[in-house]
């Protein structure tokens, strides 16, 4: 049913999207039960003590890897292995008992070995980009589950479900230069298109409909700000007057161009961790950037120290088509705990892929390296990529914001002391961007 809604009442005139926008969730056909009962327990989860939440994430772990180890070959062969029996279990500690899994064990077995036999899932994949693909079936019913806390996040900035909003993201699908979704209320723009091409269509839709919030990539929606602030003061000025907050998706942030950009538009924003795994989802607190508090209602977040590093894992609760059990993200995070439980972190490390090697063969973290260091590069570059194809040697694509900026600004503009690597610098006129539209850190050759 709501595969059939995504398809057929995606395309109705605004006139009849707002209406439907008005629509409660909690009433929608296919999800509005799962949708209700979802914001009632992440606003019950707030006022529970330690040993009620522990309950909480138990009774739901318990039950969801004693189905994978009924139903799952691969799980029942892990679990097996390891003499763990998730049926039998009857505390919260035993949940450490399950193994972990990464994604290179899941992705040594068929989709169909480490999947049960369920009716209306559908085929969702991740890391493509990074040469890292993982497959697994994803269940209709983890849609109100999910808006559920999407609006938990989005309502920090004032947003409600009836708030027309404009994206800035996803693939090249949309007619034209801007097309509006009556399903998901908002405009989707072209981001494929220059800003050039598509700004007077963006400054038109937010003045004539009072658009008060940018939602997508934190890459596009940057860009087009920091442009708009060079080339389009009109734009610039109606971004200011119109626009109450972005929300961040997908991608890191830049926390330089963040600062900067919420104060060109005088707005807040607010950014989420979550990926497409849908595992883990971690939210931001309104003005507290780059720390984020997960959900445990959304499913059980944890930060388990390894080699004195703290791995972010998560187990999704209700995909019981492809269960993720104690799956490691790939991230190392700085963790805060409250008792046995991960109440925030930090992303220390993002995934593997996000680096390159020096000339001694270590390895250097572009997240450290771009965005932990104060280059005053950023103050003229609106987007920058690394890529390498040999050790010790890296190039550095940048593009400018500013029109009289030269090499030398560029070069001098970058901080790079005691990185055994040698640099080189390109200007172009755009970053590279995957299929999907995002803007990696890491890429290969333009």
């Amino acid at each position: 049913m709501l595969n059939y809604f995504k398809e057929n009442l995606n395309q109705l005139p605004l006139p009849l999207g707002v209406i439907l926008a008005h629509f409660p969730y909690a009433y929608r056909p296919g999800m509005g039960a799962i949708y209700k009962e979802r914001v009632s327990e992440i606003d019950s989860f707030k006022s529970m003590d330690l040993g009620e939440r522990k309950r909480f994430i138990f009774e739901r772990v318990k039950e969801i890897s004693s189905h994978a180890y009924k139903k799952v070959p691969f799980y029942n062969r892990v679990y097996k292995a390891a003499g763990v029996r998730p049926d039998r279990f009857d505390s919260f500690e035993n949940l450490f008992d399950l193994p972990v899994i990464s994604k290179a064990d899941l992705q040594e077995v068929d989709i169909d070995e480490r999947s049960c036999k369920t009716e209306n899932k559908y085929v969702a994949n991740t890391g493509g980009t990074s040469g890292n693909p993982l497959s697994f079936y994803i269940q209709p019913s983890s849609i109100g589950h999910e808006w559920a806390h999407m609006h938990a996040i989005w309502r920090d900035l004032g947003f409600r479900q009836n708030n027309l909003k404009m994206l800035l993201a996803g693939r090249a699908v949309i007619k034209g230069l801007a097309q509006y979704d009556s399903i998901r209320h908002h405009f989707a723009v072209n981001i494929y298109k220059g800003w050039s091409e598509v700004s007077d269509i963006i400054c038109d839709l937010i003045k004539r409909y009072r658009i008060n919030y940018l939602h997508g990539y934190p890459s596009a929606i940057f860009d087009l700000i920091l442009w708009a602030s060079e080339n389009h003061r009109e734009l610039l000025s109606v971004l200011t007057d119109n626009i109450k907050g972005l929300l961040l998706g997908s991608e890191y942030p830049s926390p330089v161009l963040r600062g900067k950009v919420e104060s060109l538009i005088n707005a807040q924003s607010i950014s989420w961790y979550g990926h497409t795994e849908r595992a883990v989802l971690a939210r931001e607190l309104v003005g507290a950037h780059g720390v984020y508090y997960p959900f445990q209602t959304y499913g059980f977040c944890e930060a388990l120290s390894f080699e004195g590093q703290h791995h972010l894992l998560g187990t999704s609760y209700y995909n019981y088509a492809s269960p993720l059990i104690r799956y490691d993200t790939g991230d190392l995070v700085a963790p805060v705990f409250l008792g046995e439980l991960l109440e925030s972190f930090s992303v220390s490390r993002g995934r593997s892929g996000e680096y390159i090697f020096d000339r001694n063969g270590n390895k250097v973290f572009l997240t450290a390296l771009i965005f932990g260091r104060h280059h005053s590069a950023f103050n003229f570059c609106s987007s920058v990529q690394v890529s390498q194809q040999r050790k010790g040697v890296a190039k550095i694509f940048v593009v400018l914001i500013g029109k009289d900026i030269s090499m030398t600004d560029v070069v001098r503009g970058f901080d790079f002391s005691d990185v055994l690597v040698d640099f080189d610098f390109f200007v172009v006129s755009e970053p590279k961007k995957t299929k999907s539209g995002k803007v990696s850190l890491l890429i290969d050759e333009l």
